[in-house]
């Protein structure tokens, strides 16, 4: 055979080779392609996943609203907390447990905030002023028998933090500071009492809570304050008391992880602590995982014979 067609022949086999090789990528490439489409078919649940940093640390985790809730389908959900069974807890006899469950951030959506509405237990919905569902979410909510409270945007200690829409600065005025309470107010109709949003850096200052509670008293001397603890260091609570305001303070925070075992961990800390102590306030957020494991778990516990109560009850008996 001749040098030059031995040349010709090998450059055919390379050839060859190429063509073969590149319809075997792409034929492992579709594959690939199919299986991750096919993949993406099955049940997924993409929650934003929040690190538990502390109660000094809750308002920096919920500095900005989670818009999108994802998820497949409520019996998916019931499918995951088949296994999430209530552990028993033993507690003191002559107590009756009593719970209140408030939800924070509410007013930036209705989907999951209709879902809360329409437990058939007590819920105490506290809302943001001046968002696009604050009004609604407070006229429906009083409609499906819900209580409503105002949730008061207030400065944090992290300045990098965005406490919400028109909130209380420790640098203005106190007419600007009286003023925004009761614009606050006038923005969410049905509010029987309210708890701060964020506020590290309010409610450790006397000075500022004390103009806010003094226009609270008189916009309505019957409202409540419940002091969320967004700080070890609040005056708030105590400064309430002694201001004459009915007040109690948080004990649990529900979903400071959005996991549903954190959360179910969370319920039955307020379980046993409401066993122990009688009264406990339990804050969780406006989330869907949060609204799954609460319609799930508190007919167990309500059949164990704890109450869920309005968080009025606990405050209004606090006198």
């Amino acid at each position: 055979m001749k040098k030059n067609d031995r040349i010709i022949i090998n450059l055919i086999a390379i050839l060859v080779i190429l063509v073969m090789s590149i319809g075997i990528s792409d034929l492992l490439s579709k594959s690939f392609r199919n299986k991750a489409c096919t993949a993406s078919d099955q049940p997924a649940y993409v929650f934003a996943t929040i690190n538990n940093k502390g109660p000094e640390e809750a308002e920096e985790i919920y500095e900005s609203k989670k818009d999108e809730h994802r998820y497949q389908s409520e019996e998916h959900i019931d499918f995951i907390l088949e296994d999430l069974s209530l552990q028993e807890i033993s507690g003191k006899k002559d107590i009756i447990p009593r719970i209140a469950f408030i939800i924070d951030d509410l007013g930036y959506e209705t989907e999951v905030a209709e879902k809360l509405m329409d437990l058939d237990f007590p819920i105490t919905l506290s809302i943001l002023p001046f968002l696009k569902y604050s009004n609604y979410i407070a006229e429906q909510g009083k409609e499906n028998n819900k209580e409503i409270i105002l949730h008061m945007p207030m400065e944090a200690k992290n300045s990098s933090v965005n406490p919400g829409p028109g909130a209380i600065k420790s640098y203005m005025s106190e007419k600007e500071i009286r003023q925004k309470v009761h614009d606050y107010f006038n923005s969410v109709p049905n509010t029987i009492g309210m708890n701060n949003h964020m506020g590290s850096k309010i409610t450790e200052n006397k000075k500022i809570m004390r103009f806010i509670f003094e226009e609270i008293k008189q916009i309505d001397p019957n409202l409540f304050f419940i002091d969320s603890k967004t700080s070890q260091d609040s005056q708030a609570y105590d400064l309430a008391r002694e201001m004459g305001l009915n007040a109690l303070e948080r004990n649990v925070f529900l979903d400071n992880e959005d996991d549903m075992d954190y959360i179910k961990g969370q319920l039955l800390k307020a379980k046993e602590l409401s066993m122990k102590r009688g009264e406990v306030i339990v804050i969780g957020h406006d989330k869907i995982n949060t609204y799954y494991v609460l319609k799930r778990m508190i007919p167990e516990m309500i059949n164990e014979g704890i109450e869920i109560v309005f968080v009025s009850s606990l405050a209004n008996s606090a006198k």
